[in-house]
């Protein structure tokens, strides 16, 4: 598998990536260094224990990493949860199904890291 192969398969945008790290092989060094980022790990761990304010600052860290790797899908779907979370959202919040946000990411994340462990095998 290629590193576009991966981008392709978990949602990334492998051109975006490419203009910032214009080497393959540098850009499998740092997809391959998100299998150690816990963010998403403790999102779901936050919500599951009912902690809104835990799951915002995970939200929002993995909403960092993930756009910084151009990794669009989970970037994506952890920003949606990140504002609706946002303290003084509360429009938004009320009208955000967040559990069903979650349930999404939590999918698309079991995927990228199946993906990523495949790919550096």
């Amino acid at each position: 598998m290629t590193v576009k192969d991966l981008y392709d398969r978990i949602g990334g945008d492998y051109a975006d990536m490419c203009r910032r790290i214009p080497m393959d092989n540098m850009i499998s060094r740092f997809v391959v260094k998100f299998l150690d980022d816990t963010s998403c790990d403790d999102l779901f761990a936050a919500w599951d224990a009912g902690d809104e304010h835990a799951a915002f600052e995970a939200a929002h860290r993995a909403k960092g990493v993930c756009a910084n790797l151009s990794l669009k899908r989970l970037a994506d779907l952890s920003s949606e949860i990140c504002e609706a979370l946002r303290e003084g959202n509360d429009e938004l919040r009320a009208s955000t199904d967040v559990d069903a946000l979650v349930a999404e990411l939590k999918g698309c994340h079991v995927e990228a890291i199946a993906a990523i462990k495949e790919f550096a095998a």
